[in-house]
């Protein structure tokens, strides 16, 4: 058997390089291709891909989350579906959604998921390996290698991947962004928009525990995000459970404060909108008294801003004029890391000061 094993970016290619071993050592009839390792310096690259493809009997494609949208592997698989070769798409990273954002011609093939529970079945089906313990040793090892790629080759903490995930794939956030450097994923704009808290609020919904979000106006939040509302009505008790294991925590800046001379251009503006979000809020605390002590306002400037989605951390900083009065947010770039790393940990200390020095909303 001849299989041609198509990859793209690092950890692709260095988990198509383990899939070859695997191959070559459980079945020594059959011959892998890698353009990584089988193309010879001087070779003309494309010709012998194409030729390889042509020979081959299956095409497996090493798809993770940073090559799903790869021009390569479309290419690569959409001329081995032309020739009706076997396609065999093989999931690096746990993505039970992966149908959603990868297209024709590899959304035809049905996937081999190494986080699968018949992740060796499929394995010696697609590749016709014999059934012996030499084999099944081989693909249990296969697995152990690779789950030390993912961890060797991870671009946020684990905590992060499913909101980037997210984020990506909605377009206003991945045009051109986002980048990574240090474990902290850099989007280039879509702070304070509609979308991030859609997200975020979507996010929380599935599983969260931990939403702290350390705002001003938070007009977004509640204009626009009525799901979440209703979602912690639904599970926030005053009862018997009381949060019900669910942390929510939103700061607002205090309308009375001096500081609201400063954070807008036109503080009667920003103090009129402040009123009314607070008294939006107010009306969610006397529908479900639960939460009244969710709600806080700070009276200090904000040079910072966090939001705390679970072990994300979602970061900003305002941009001040020269006068010192902070620039229009939304849309500006972030951050995303994890709260457990060095930035994380400051940015916790940092929210947990403020809220612990902020005062409740009752006596608005």
């Amino acid at each position: 058997m001849r299989v041609f094993i198509s990859w793209s970016k690092a950890k692709s290619r260095e988990c198509a390089l383990k899939l070859k071993e695997l191959l070559e050592y459980a079945n020594p009839a059959i011959r892998a291709f890698v353009s990584e390792t089988d193309i010879a310096p001087g070779e003309g690259a494309q010709k012998k891909i194409i030729s390889n493809i042509e020979d081959c009997d299956v095409i497996a494609l090493c798809l993770t989350k940073e090559n799903k949208k790869s021009p390569w592997l479309f290419y690569e698989a959409g001329f081995a579906s032309g020739l009706n070769k076997t396609v065999v798409p093989i999931l690096f990273d746990t993505n039970p959604m992966w149908h959603s954002w990868i297209d024709n011609p590899i959304n035809e093939s049905r996937e081999i998921n190494i986080s699968g529970k018949d992740f060796l079945d499929n394995m010696l089906i697609a590749f016709k390996l014999d059934d012996t313990r030499k084999n099944v040793s081989a693909i249990e090892k296969f697995k152990e290698d690779i789950h030390e790629i993912n961890d060797k080759l991870r671009l946020v903490d684990i905590e992060c991947e499913d909101l980037i995930e997210k984020l990506v794939n909605e377009e206003c956030f991945a045009f051109e962004s986002p980048f990574y450097k240090n474990k902290t994923a850099y989007f280039m704009s879509g702070f304070e928009s509609q979308e991030l808290y859609k997200a975020i609020s979507s996010s929380f919904m599935e599983s969260g525990k931990y939403l702290w979000i350390y705002g001003r106006k938070n007009m977004k939040l509640l204009t626009g995000q009525h799901r979440l509302f209703r979602y912690l009505a639904d599970n926030v008790s005053n009862e018997h459970q009381g949060m019900a294991g669910i942390d929510f925590r939103c700061l607002f800046l205090d309308p009375s404060s001096e500081e609201v001379e400063y954070a807008h251009i036109k503080p009667s503006l920003l103090r009129s909108e402040l009123n009314s979000n607070i008294e939006r809020a107010l009306d969610i605390v006397n529908s479900n008294p639960a939460l009244s002590g969710s709600f806080r306002k700070y009276s200090g400037k904000r040079d910072e801003i966090i939001i705390r989605l679970d072990n994300a951390i979602i970061y900003s900083r305002p941009i001040f004029d020269h006068n010192g009065r902070p620039q229009i947010l939304t849309n500006i770039g972030f951050e995303v890391f994890g709260a457990d790393s060095e930035k994380g940990k400051r940015c916790i200390k940092k929210f947990q000061e403020v809220w612990e020095s902020s005062a409740s909303l009752k006596n608005h």
